[in-house]
């Protein structure tokens, strides 16, 4: 009778022990998952759950592998397996940078460190895991911002030269249109050489707009009516067109603190590039609802058209400066629109699209961080 009470006495402080270290895991900041030499996931702290998206229960017992994305979802039973037999080690006690998989199917760069604990019933290995998504983009901005810089003293330089030879050039053509007042081809030439420079002219405005430090004078503003100021703007684009603007909006005014010139250049865009893209009937359909980015208020806009849609290059580079697909255009335009959400301290991404148009989701905070 004694050695049953010694048992169930020894078993509640096993689990009062198991109860109090599980506790003490999930107060911890980072995630913190234990596998056995197998490569099973033996525990998983609230932190991992919160990282990786999956709960404790869906990954208890199941292979790690299922948190990582390819190719190191397949090698990672072989790197344990060479480690097991052969001692030498190359993640435990080092650590090191990795990808994990979040349970959406989006992969984030993460440091994993490793630790090995020799138990009688075989080894159990803990992980330790720091997100690195965050660091990696601030580390991306200060690269960014250094190379807008230079970019951005080299255009300045550029833009003067430039325009001084441009100048030349008109004088020119002024003198050359007085001369020849009765000869049509020449008349004709002088014609395209104006249109040429013209269209220098505004590479170069493009290009300094690209370049040029972003000054945003923040005014509260209904974000509804900056993009509706920009269509009204587009209104000589659209006269002779079948087109509709369709929106779905919150019922409160989507009031921000915002530059509104600025975010005008971003509707006007992505307009601009629908009516490009698509054929009539054109549909340009807007949807709003209230979100969150970092823990702050912020609406959320997807914006669409119906026409052929993005293919894969298109989705990968359609942010890149000088990427364009139009037969006139520098491609800075969507770059520009880039920094002018980040610049917001918002984001602006390529979304789907369930009708195969193009989409696009921007994420602009009710009051924007002034450091950006």
């Amino acid at each position: 009778m004694m050695d049953q009470s010694r048992e169930k006495g020894q078993r509640d402080d096993r689990h009062e022990r198991e109860a109090r270290l599980q506790a003490i895991l999930d107060t911890a900041v980072e995630a913190i998952i234990t596998i056995d030499e197998r490569g099973r996931c033996e525990s998983m702290n609230r932190a991992a759950e919160r990282m990786f998206g999956f709960s404790a229960d869906e990954v208890l017992g199941q292979n790690i592998c299922m948190l990582m994305p390819e190719p190191y979802r397949s090698e990672h039973d072989g790197y344990l397996e060479a480690y097991l037999t052969t001692g030498v080690r190359r993640i435990i006690g080092i650590g090191r940078e990795a990808i994990g998989r979040h349970k959406s199917g989006r992969e984030f760069p993460m440091h994993l460190s490793v630790s090995e604990i020799l138990l009688e019933r075989g080894r159990l290995f803990t992980g330790i895991i720091r997100d690195l998504t965050e660091p990696k983009q601030a580390e991306q901005r200060v690269i960014q911002a250094e190379r807008l810089a230079l970019l951005g003293e080299a255009t300045a330089r550029l833009a003067h030269e430039a325009r001084n030879a441009l100048q030349r050039i008109q004088i020119a053509v002024e003198v050359a249109r007085n001369l020849e007042t009765e000869n049509p081809p020449v008349q004709h030439q002088l014609d395209a050489i104006e249109r040429a420079s013209d269209a220098l002219n505004a590479l170069l405005e493009e290009l300094r707009n690209y370049a040029a430090p972003l000054h945003l004078e923040r005014k509260a503003t209904s974000l509804a009516s900056v993009w509706r100021e920009a269509w009204n703007s587009l209104d000589h684009h659209r006269c002779k067109r079948d087109v509709r603007l369709i929106e779905e909006l919150p019922d409160n005014p989507m009031e921000c603190r915002i530059d509104r010139f600025r975010l005008s250049q971003v509707f006007r865009n992505l307009i601009e590039n629908a009516l490009a893209a698509c054929s009539d009937p054109v549909e340009f359909s807007i949807f709003a609802e209230s979100s969150a980015l970092d823990g702050e208020p912020a609406w959320r806009v997807m914006v669409r058209d119906n026409g052929p849609g993005l293919n894969d290059e298109q989705r990968a580079r359609v942010f890149e400066p000088f990427y364009t697909t139009k037969a006139k255009g520098t491609g800075l335009g969507m770059a520009i629109a880039r920094r002018i959400l980040e610049a917001h301290g918002g984001t602006i991404a390529v979304a789907a699209n369930p009708n195969g148009g193009a989409a696009f989701e921007l994420t602009v905070p009710v009051n924007p961080p002034v450091s950006k």
